[in-house]
């Protein structure tokens, strides 16, 4: 198989991540990079590079926080493996929901692992299952979410530690903080100390931001940003000390964004002055948003879908098939494309949930974001959904990157 070259920013950083694996003491480091410019490939070459320079033997242990992004990794290690690996055959391993409960560890010299932590929290206590503590390195993709009591004590058993790094431990994420960009609170640092401080694309890009790099060599588009007027509201006691301390909007306010109707209808119609050929993501409020709104384009002429955690997999893989082949104009969803979705020809992003956190909005945003030189577009609009919330003094996410787009136009629509 042959595959594309490298940037010369990927081979900077998977220099680096090699040297890692290379010297004497096991070292931990995050690749921080925006969705689509190639974090996976980074790691699975530079692991596979190692396998194939004799840096790194036994097994490596690759863990994410859902299925997709499971098979993801499975068929950027089959790829990488056919078009750069050694000589020899590369075993991968399955090991999340119910699949491969009889896994056990092979002789073969190379082998993959490949995990959500879900299941391996359950399995690694268990004896048969003991031999996964012995990975040689341990990879986590969306590292960002790896703070938390699940994966502590999967890296306890794998005697990765505060005070112990038994093996390499490499940290993937398009969002390097926890909460806001600002905060400089515990949960961020658990986070940065996880990692050992280290951040292997430090340095990479002029002042430490990629984005003008990655637009000018087409790996990211350009993103036209706009703003849409929405609504001013307020939040009960309880909602407002729910909303302070999980920095998310409460289910309850979400439904009732989702439910006002001049908002809705400035939506439709802002969608509804895309052209036909504009593959569309909205990001609702909610799942009865989500389905409110694709009925509404529907009543309109335009085929939508709604999708959700509450739809079949079975539908939600048939409607997005359709999207990507251009037969559903509009996706709208809630919480199940935020990750682990790739659709690089989508043309228009709309925001329409009020995002607090910069770490989600990045997520939001970056199903958009990826150029030509991945497949995408040349540029993106990018529809944020602006509300005003009474009680509280922080910005809207989507104001921490106005400096990013490459074009800022008007106020509202």
């Amino acid at each position: 198989m042959k595959l594309p070259p490298l940037h010369e920013f990927q081979e900077d950083i998977a220099a680096r991540i090699r040297g890692s694996l290379a010297s004497i003491q096991p070292e931990r480091g995050l690749v921080s990079l925006p969705t689509g410019a190639g974090k996976t490939r980074i790691a699975t070459e530079s692991l596979t590079r190692a396998y194939r320079d004799g840096s790194l033997r036994g097994f490596v242990l690759w863990l994410a926080d859902r299925h997709e992004l499971c098979e993801q990794a499975v068929q950027s290690w089959r790829e990488v493996w056919r078009a750069c690996g050694p000589e020899a055959p590369l075993r991968i391993s399955r090991l999340w929901a119910d699949t491969n409960n009889n896994v056990e560890m092979v002789r073969e010299k190379h082998h993959v692992v490949v995990a959500t932590f879900q299941s391996l929290v359950r399995r690694i206590v268990r004896a048969d299952f003991n031999w996964l503590t012995e990975a040689s390195c341990v990879v986590i993709d969306e590292a960002h979410g790896s703070v938390t009591p699940s994966y502590t004590e999967i890296l306890r058993r794998l005697d990765l530690t505060p005070r112990q790094t038994a093996r390499p431990l490499i940290g993937l994420t398009a969002t390097p903080f926890r909460g806001r960009a600002d905060d400089e609170g515990s949960e961020t640092m658990r986070l940065v100390n996880r990692y050992g401080g280290n951040r292997f694309d430090r340095g990479t890009f002029e002042n430490d931001d990629p984005y003008p790099l990655l637009r000018r060599i087409g790996v990211l588009s350009d993103a036209e940003f706009r703003v849409l007027e929405g609504v001013d509201f307020e939040l009960s006691q309880k909602e407002l000390e729910e909303f302070e301390q999980f920095d998310r909007l409460p289910s309850s306010v979400e439904a009732r964004l989702g439910e006002d109707v001049g908002r809705n209808a400035r939506i439709v119609d802002r969608v509804r002055e895309f052209p036909l050929d504009w593959p569309t993501l909205i990001f609702a409020t909610s799942v009865n948003h989500a389905e409110l709104l694709a009925a509404l384009l529907a009543s309109k002429g335009i085929t939508a879908r709604a999708i959700s955690s509450r739809t079949d997999p079975s539908a939600r893989r048939h409607a997005i098939e359709q999207f990507k082949a251009g037969v559903i104009q509009v996706l709208t969803n809630y919480g199940v494309l935020t990750t682990g979705f790739d659709a690089p020809k989508t043309r228009a992003l709309v925001v329409t949930r009020p995002i607090y956190s910069p770490g989600l909005y990045m997520q939001v945003v970056g199903r958009g974001l990826r150029g030509p030189a991945n497949g995408g577009t040349d540029s993106c609009l990018i529809v944020n959904v602006e509300d005003n919330l009474l009680q509280y003094g922080n910005e809207l996410a989507f104001r921490q990157f106005e400096h990013l787009w490459a074009q800022v136009r008007g106020e509202y629509y």
